[in-house]
């Protein structure tokens, strides 16, 4: 039982005469979890889950007596069924223990915030009924999927309740809903056995593809059974959007004002975010309006306003994202830093796409996408492609080997899909996620294949 409440946690932060600022953050998750297993051929659930979490946090900034323009700063969770009071003069130590170089939160806006399409008002009012309507979609899913054998699935739909209380007088309060789904099928022959997981997430319950999952886990697990090595070779390599969705979130860090500041990679005003780009030339946004996107929110975590910018027009920078930290440290004033990255869409079908060169890999899955968002380096192991070869007219499944490459490079040419999707994507205990709004495939050119 609760021995305090976040009024008392606020009250004891004012009295603190140390404390500058501070935000208070209370974090509240539903999760209902459902798990299946084949059973005779047939679905069956193996275990069901239901789970209810609370957590309250508090980011606090005290003065440093004789440091001028500096200040101590700490990020600490308080356990609701202890003391209150030990626990505030603890984190208030330990921060007056760090020296950072100071800032100030934003001013308490003046006008109301917009209200976001940022959950399922289905699963927000009834997460047990929403589970049950997409467990009936993933019967329905497996009635139709024939060819590979089904192994097992899962499911998770969670409802993420945060409210943000500031120094400033400001509090806000947003919803997020989350969906997971999974399909694993296996496919047997010629002594060979082999296992195909496919997974999504979605924040909208209708946007989860569970049918398409399916599908393409049974379909890609008996293409495991025919898969060569590849050769080695520099190729043009088509992948989708969920590739597209960690390239482009990690490569936004070179728009930021943290890079700018701390002196690592970064663009500026009027470059081209791809040197000496050729292809279909790049327009992206951060837009946390997105309806039903990963990072939908009205508000950054130091309380700034949101809105959509558009950061690249045409391949050119025309603005950055800044945080109100790194705004003031740079004395410019802070902007968007919260978003689903959304991306025009080019003039070519995928098919036109897979026909744009002689020989054509199709990533259909890696085995782990490694990037690093400062050099614009990637790489992974391929879990699974298709080597579309258009001389001889044959598609031949792949597995095995590594792709490595860069975003400077291999972007240069680019090809981009006139289809367009959405995608999320979170990681346990993160408090946003990320989102992409663009095209479901994107053309690389000369990427090196290692066999």
């Amino acid at each position: 039982m609760a021995n305090w409440d976040l009024e008392a946690l606020k009250a004891s932060l004012r009295q603190q005469t140390e404390v500058k600022d501070w935000v208070v953050v209370q974090d509240s998750v539903r999760r209902c979890e459902r798990y299946f297993l084949s059973e005779s051929g047939n679905l069956a659930t193996d275990q069901d889950r239901d789970s209810r979490q609370l957590s309250v946090s508090a980011r606090i900034f005290v003065k440093l007596a004789g440091k001028l323009g500096r200040q101590g700063e700490i990020q600490k969770r308080f356990i609701q069924s202890r003391p209150l009071e030990p626990q505030v003069r603890a984190a208030v130590e330990s921060a007056l223990l760090t020296d950072h170089q100071a800032w100030s939160l934003p001013a308490k806006p003046a006008s109301p915030l917009p209200e976001l399409q940022s959950f399922d008002p289905a699963i927000a009012e009834d997460i047990h009924g929403a589970m049950n309507k997409l467990t009936g979609k993933i019967h329905q899913a497996l009635a139709q999927t024939s060819g590979a054998q089904f192994n097992s699935s899962e499911l998770f739909v969670s409802l993420h309740e945060r409210e943000l209380h500031y120094s400033t007088g400001f509090v806000h309060r947003a919803k997020q809903t989350r969906v997971y789904g999974e399909a694993a099928f296996s496919a047997q022959g010629r002594g060979i056995s082999d296992e195909y997981l496919e997974t999504r997430w979605s924040v909208m319950g209708d946007d989860l593809p569970i049918a398409e999952i399916f599908t393409e886990a049974s379909k890609r697990a008996q293409m495991m059974l025919e898969v060569k090595k590849p050769a080695t070779a520099n190729l043009a390599v088509l992948v989708d959007s969920e590739v597209l969705l960690t390239l482009f979130n990690g490569h936004l860090s070179q728009l930021s004002g943290a890079n700018r500041y701390h002196d690592l990679p970064h663009l500026k005003l009027g470059e081209p975010l791809i040197p000496s780009a050729y292809g279909d030339l790049i327009t992206l946004s951060l837009d946390p309006s997105l309806e039903g996107g990963a990072d939908t929110v009205a508000v950054s975590g130091d309380g700034t306003p949101q809105m959509k910018r558009v950061l690249v027009k045409e391949n050119c920078v025309v603005d950055l994202m800044l945080d109100q930290q790194h705004a003031q440290y740079l004395g410019e004033k802070a902007s968007v830093c919260r978003g689903s990255v959304v991306v025009e869409p080019g003039t070519r079908s995928k098919a036109e796409l897979l026909s744009a060169a002689p020989r054509v890999l199709e990533i259909l899955q890696f085995s782990g996408l490694f990037a690093d968002e400062h050099s614009g380096t990637f790489s992974s192991e391929i879990r699974l492609a298709i080597l579309h070869d258009r001389e001889t007219g044959t598609s031949t499944p792949i597995k095995g080997g590594s792709l490595s490459g860069s975003i400077n490079e291999n972007f240069r040419g680019l090809g981009l899909s006139k289809e367009v999707v959405k995608r999320s994507h979170f990681e346990s205990g993160s408090p946003a996620g990320s989102g992409y709004h663009g095209p479901a495939w994107a053309l690389l050119s000369d990427v090196s294949i290692t066999g």
